[in-house]
């Protein structure tokens, strides 16, 4: 744990979308590598191309697109013990999958909270133990809480989940409708990079960083080492060697990687498109988001030279970039008349 306060962060925990710290800031140093600001590019390519993701609010996509990754249905909720009556191979999934309890107070370390999950020692473990324990931290965080809200095993329909959040000084509880998959990776971000610290591989200085105080060791790595460790989850075999630890946190571990992937994909889908100009809705559902900015100072338009909704304009586009080609005068069109584009390929598909 550390006394770091929450000032800096708390602009990233205010509505729409309420986060409690440790999420946010985990969420805003991965953006801060992702899209940093650039401004060494405002004078060769101007102001719009400054702005980073911080400065569109990107972080509040990935939690919100992480919070609305799954639906759980309470028909498909059962104990762990009746698992068995229905030969096990039912859609049924043990309560005990989307219930965990973290709390950092008491136990000596933050790896003996987690240990005590597994009801593992670092004897069992064959990792660094005393390494991992060294580098592990979850910053503030004192105690962190998943479990269904008012579960009915009998009823059909979409299950909620109570997420409470602890520090010191702040607490975040939260009902939500579908499993806060965005809390759970940033526990997971951690464990991972002290796993990374304790292999050697991080190629800068580890130190707690000012920036997002309310993290733990995830956000203590350099922009380039937070990259280098998103990847080991990928192609480093750091989730395999770590299942044990990390089970009773995530409902499939396995899902992991395809996070990481997410995590990249989600950078491009939030930065480049309007999302930051629906402005208070843009952490609404997709059909209560409304444009509330301005077209022409939406951020990513302005540094992409999209002109918005225009007739053609989507098959257009190499016309607008240097390189493009001009089209013909009408007159000197030569269509064929099956109208065969040119994206197709004699033999693959087309006319041969």
């Amino acid at each position: 744990m550390s006394n770091a306060t929450f000032e800096t962060a708390a602009a990233a925990m205010d509505a729409p979308l309420q986060s409690d710290p440790h999420t946010a800031d985990t969420y805003r140093s991965i953006v801060d590598a992702i899209v940093p600001r650039t401004p060494g590019l405002e004078d060769e390519l101007g102001p719009e191309h400054v702005p980073g993701g911080l400065d569109v609010g990107l972080e509040k996509f990935l939690i919100w697109d992480f919070n609305h990754f799954q639906e759980i249905r309470a028909e498909l909720v059962t104990d762990k013990s009746l698992l068995g009556l229905s030969g096990g191979s039912g859609p049924e999934m043990p309560r005990s999958m989307f219930e965990v309890t973290v709390d950092t107070t008491g136990l000596g370390s933050d790896l003996d909270a987690l240990l005590n999950l597994t009801d593992l020692s670092l004897l069992d473990l064959d990792l660094d133990g005393e390494a991992l324990e060294e580098y592990l931290t979850f910053g503030p965080l004192e105690r962190f809480e998943i479990g269904f809200a008012n579960l009915d095993e009998t009823a059909e329909g979409l299950a909620t989940f109570d997420l409470a959040v602890e520090t010191a000084t702040e607490s975040v509880h939260r009902v939500l409708q579908n499993y806060p998959y965005a809390p759970t990776f940033t526990l997971v971000f951690d464990v991972v990079a002290a796993e990374f610290i304790a292999l050697g591989k991080n190629e800068d200085p580890v130190s707690p960083n000012e920036q997002f105080p309310g993290g733990g060791t995830f956000t203590r790595l350099s922009r380039e080492d937070r990259l280098r460790c998103l990847w080991t989850i990928v192609d480093g075999s750091v989730i395999d060697t770590l299942d044990d630890l990390l089970s009773p946190l995530v409902p499939d571990v396995g899902i992991l990687k395809y996070v990481v992937m997410a995590v990249n994909g989600l950078h491009g889908f939030g930065y480049y498109t309007e999302w930051s100009g629906y402005e208070e809705t843009k952490t609404n559902t997709p059909n209560e988001r409304e444009l509330q900015q301005h077209p022409a100072e939406v951020q990513s338009r302005q540094q992409s030279g999209y002109p918005g909704p225009a007739p053609g304009h989507a098959a257009d586009w190499r016309h607008a970039v240097p390189g493009g080609f001009k089209d013909p005068e009408v007159g000197n069109l030569n269509l064929p008349d099956d109208l065969t584009g040119d994206d197709v390929i004699d033999g693959i598909g087309g006319d041969t």
